[in-house]
């Protein structure tokens, strides 16, 4: 058993000296693992999670709940508290964040119950970093300070580095660049004297120089990000060695000193495909694409745009995650950018063609002027030359009156589509409506052009109240026709046909736009055009509420409880594996906060890296202002979505409406 130990020891020395991360040491250590007393497995499968949190996450959270369930049965607890700082690591690895939350917190309950002070640290500032990946920058301040004051309560110089290293980050975050180089600089003195792996001072050295390069200190910025760079080429961590790369050709790109630009750039893209990691390489050929353009080769900046554009399909929701959509829009420009070079050329071409034509006249006036010859060929010259210029003052007239005919039918266009707009709207209810039966209530809609594809809907009579929320198929015009559509058919099941189930009016629905949108399909092909709703049905003697959605959840909020019915997988419209709408029942209270919205608003990308906010930044926005009246509740909303959306192009339409019981 001795023997066997001391090869696990040995293996994990050679795994950390390496930094390589194969899978033949893996498994090697995976064995001996599994050959181990559980008085060590629970060490064991915890160094083989770490070793590879970064390189598989989904691998590395096996071994970590592994090493987990063996830490859990011994008496060092503070093995059973690295544990789950271990595992929470994997699930914020693999985006799970509400997960590695959790894990994070029991971890640091153990911690504070047992008096493990420098273990409480730890799990202070893993639950820190996960408040600043979702940008709540204020929790994350606060609970990294608790850290930072713990680590200098037990003398802790690796937690103290740790703790700076993020108050800095979350400081460069908020603009606050003082105050990020003061943490910093705190952090990077300490793992110098520490004479800690170059990755961990690299890290600290990277993050300092997007302090001085906020601050427009390029020289700064660029001393820190080269001594950044490992000397030593044993020394790899591709994935930062890109970062760094990347951050270098940018400065040398401000500075306009475009080889230098260049050079780094190039060494980017290599390293970044040496790793093999899509946002790197990526980034890479936008770097490249940014050098090239500033330099005017622009039929390499374009193909440099195409690479990064044809990495639209590896991300979430094609061109517009990471920022796609932009890098589109810049493709587009450097295209025409082009275009105007070229047309500047045959320009040049065409004034050093007349200039010379005009010195070779003159020699040829003054020289050969009693020839009568040469005077009958210049008058043909000059009569040729007339009658291209009456073509061209021509054609200019023709491209004039051309000009004058596309604007005046765009302003058609708009005015008709604005009109339509006011048509659209005047078919949806006003929000006085909810306090028919509700406390109140609000809408947030927000269209993405002039019409909008989503819509809402209500009825009411002495005994129901019924709300539609509604994401029809595509938006602008399309989109508005769908909904007025929807509404129609809507008014004619609930009000004609007198409909009163939640799932029977969608089921109803949908058979009806089935039939209506492919009547006139004579050819035999079939539209799947359609929509996403969700419905509720209130009953005003008992409270009852019937929920059936399409694709929409129900939200609701009691007390400190959230409530969310899920929805039928289903559009409503034409769909290859149909099932019936599913209805749903709560009896209402006083007080619920209930919430329905299409997809458009937590669909946005936005931020300072430009991310898509998901549902949980939405719900997250929900939780927040609970107890909040309702029109506070809404300017809340509002705020939240154009400040997350900022400068970028609108995604997709946007509805949100919240009822108050």
């Amino acid at each position: 058993m001795t023997k066997k130990i001391y090869v696990f020891v040995c293996l994990l020395l050679l795994a950390s000296v390496s930094k390589a991360q194969n899978a033949a040491q893996i498994d090697s250590l995976v064995k001996v693992a599994e050959t181990l007393p559980d008085s060590l497995k629970a060490r064991a499968y915890c160094d083989i999670c770490w070793k590879l949190r970064n390189f598989d996450p989904e691998k590395a959270l096996v071994y970590g709940k592994k090493g987990l369930e063996y830490a859990k049965n011994m008496p060092d607890k503070k093995i059973h508290i690295q544990a789950l700082s271990y595992v929470g690591v994997c699930y914020r690895n693999t985006g799970d964040y509400d997960e590695a939350y959790n894990v994070y917190n029991e971890g640091l309950e153990l911690a504070l119950k047992y008096g493990i002070k420098d273990q409480a640290a730890y799990s202070y500032i893993n639950i820190g970093n996960l408040y600043l990946y979702h940008h709540e920058y204020a929790k994350a301040d606060s609970i990294l300070l608790n850290a930072l004051n713990m680590a200098h309560e037990i003398n802790d110089s690796s937690i103290l580095a740790y703790a700076n290293l993020n108050l800095g980050r979350i400081s460069l975050d908020i603009d606050s660049i003082a105050r990020a180089k003061k943490y910093l600089a705190a952090a990077l003195e300490i793992r110098e004297k520490r004479g800690e792996e170059w990755d961990r001072v690299a890290t600290v050295k990277k993050y300092y120089g997007d302090a001085w390069l906020a601050e427009k200190n390029y020289k700064e910025a660029l001393r820190l990000y080269t001594e950044a760079i490992p000397s030593d080429n044993r020394l790899k961590d591709n994935d930062l060695l890109s970062d760094l790369y990347g951050k270098i050709s940018n400065v040398f790109l401000i500075q306009k000193s475009y080889d230098s630009a260049l050079y780094y750039g190039k060494k980017c893209l290599e390293t970044s495909e040496l790793r093999g990691i899509d946002i790197r390489i990526k980034n890479a050929n936008k770097y490249l694409g940014d050098v090239y353009a500033e330099m005017g080769n622009y039929r390499a900046a374009i193909q440099q745009y195409e690479v990064v554009m044809g990495y639209a399909d590896t991300f979430l929701n094609r061109s517009v995650e990471y920022g796609m959509s932009n890098y589109e829009f810049k493709l587009n420009q450097v295209k025409k950018n082009a275009e105007i070079e070229l047309l500047k050329e045959q320009e040049r071409t065409k004034n050093w063609i007349t200039w010379s034509l005009s010195v070779f006249l003159l020699m040829v006036i003054g020289v050969l002027l009693w020839l009568a010859k040469i005077n009958r060929d210049k008058k043909r010259t000059n009569e040729l030359l007339k009658s291209q210029n009456d073509e061209i003052e021509a054609r200019n007239s023709q491209i004039s009156v051309q000009r004058d005919t596309l604007a005046k039918q765009q302003k058609e266009i708009t005015s008709s589509i604005v009109y339509a707009k006011r048509i659209q709207f005047a078919l949806m209810p006003d929000s006085s409506i909810f306090k028919d039966y509700f406390s109140d209530g609000f809408v947030f809609h927000v269209p993405k052009d002039v019409v909008s594809g989503d819509f809402w809907w209500t009825f009411h009579d002495e005994d129901y109240f019924i709300l539609m929320c509604a994401d029809c198929t595509g938006h602008g015009v399309p989109g508005a026709f769908m909904s007025m559509l929807g509404v129609s058919l809507l008014n004619e099941i609930v009000g004609r046909d007198r409909k009163r189930g939640a799932a029977d009016i969608l089921n109803c629905l949908r058979e009806l736009i089935k039939r209506t949108v492919n009547q006139n399909m004579n050819d035999g092909a079939k539209l799947q055009d359609g929509m996403d709703g969700a419905l509720i049905v209130v009953n005003k003697h008992t409270n009852v509420l019937q929920y059936s959605g399409a694709n929409i959840q129900y939200v609701c909020y009691r007390g400190g409880e959230e409530i969310v019915f899920r929805p039928t997988r289903n559009p409503i419209g034409l769909y290859p594996a149909e099932i019936p709408f599913q209805q749903q029942e709560m009896l209402l209270q006083k007080g619920d906060m209930i919430y329905l919205s299409s997809d458009g608003y937590y669909s946005q990308f936005g931020g300072p890296h430009d991310t898509l906010m998901k549902t949980s930044g939405y719900k997250r926005i929900l939780r927040s202002f609970q107890g909040f009246d309702i029109p506070h509740q809404r300017q809340i909303i509002e705020e939240n979505f154009f400040a997350w959306k900022g400068s970028y192009i609108q995604t997709d339409d946007v509805l949100v409406i919240g009822l108050q019981v």
